[in-house]
């Protein structure tokens, strides 16, 4: 081999031990991430036990189809603020925080208010869930009853 042949293999090899760490570090992490809705790992954080004198939040949903052929999610608290400017504080909260949205078991979104478009749903039965969470992520739950909504709605298209 030349000179040159064997420099541009060095070059090739020097890249190539950089990068391919690079890209299998970035698919681990983007697909493992349990902030991201697409991730494989969906399952919730740990819970945050509301303790005795406080306000026991609820929450309520509904589900209805929209003239548009879409879902609607309404969600309705009480004892319970949302406060999306306070995500991701490590201290848990009680009464306020967010909510996180399963289709089917699987964690699509996370809730900063009352309405959400599910957008379209698979044709047949759909269960929707709702959770709602400290501002530190964990699941809100009062003598280890986790504090969700759920309804199953049928799709007939």
């Amino acid at each position: 081999m030349r000179e040159g042949e064997v420099q541009k293999v060095a070059r090739l090899k020097s890249f190539l031990i950089f990068f391919i760490p690079f890209i299998v570090f970035f698919f681990y992490f983007t697909s493992n991430n349990e902030h991201n809705p697409s991730s494989a790992n969906h399952m919730q954080h740990e819970y945050v036990e509301i303790p005795e004198g406080y306000q026991v939040p609820s929450v309520n949903i509904s589900v209805t189809e929209d003239k548009s052929g879409t879902w609607l999610l309404s969600v309705d608290t009480n004892h319970f603020r949302f406060a999306p400017q306070k995500v991701g504080n490590a201290d848990p909260s009680f009464n306020e925080g967010h909510a996180h949205i399963y289709v089917n078991g699987k964690k699509v979104n996370r809730l900063y208010g009352h309405f959400y478009n599910l957008d379209s749903l698979k044709k047949g039965e759909n269960e929707i869930m709702v959770t709602l969470n400290s501002n530190n992520h964990g699941a809100l739950a009062y003598r280890g009853n986790p504090i969700s909504s759920s309804v199953v709605v049928e799709n007939g298209k």
